[in-house]
């Protein structure tokens, strides 16, 4: 265990942090009107943009969209499922490792 003096913040740090976490605040209210409109759920928006910013050298899997969204592994079957149902996402076992699932942009979510 490290007793360490925690860093100490300047004003000038209290500043840019306000300004991030202004800037978050945001674009966090952008999303979820951006949800709305497109009939999605906040979630759901976050997801597909965690799964469309995904390196495009491969594709991401249920395991990591939950730790993209900060959710329980279940909770991303879940989302993933009822994205699946409205076609906007695909679902692929991954051919290396069958107990994975792989997941996509169908070309209705990209819309």
């Amino acid at each position: 265990m490290s007793h360490e003096a925690p860093p100490v913040l300047t004003p000038h740090d209290y500043e840019v942090l306000a300004d991030f976490r202004y800037g978050m605040r945001h674009f966090l209210d952008f999303s979820e009107r951006a949800a709305k409109h497109a009939g999605l759920t906040p979630r759901q928006h976050q997801a597909l943009l965690a799964i469309k910013g995904f390196p495009a050298s491969r594709r991401m899997t249920v395991g990591e969209l939950a730790e993209r969204l900060a959710i329980h592994h279940n909770s991303a079957v879940e989302l993933a499922g009822r994205l699946s149902r409205s076609g906007l996402i695909e679902r692929s076992s991954d051919p290396t490792d069958r107990r994975r699932i792989l997941l996509g942009l169908t070309e209705m979510a990209e819309a």
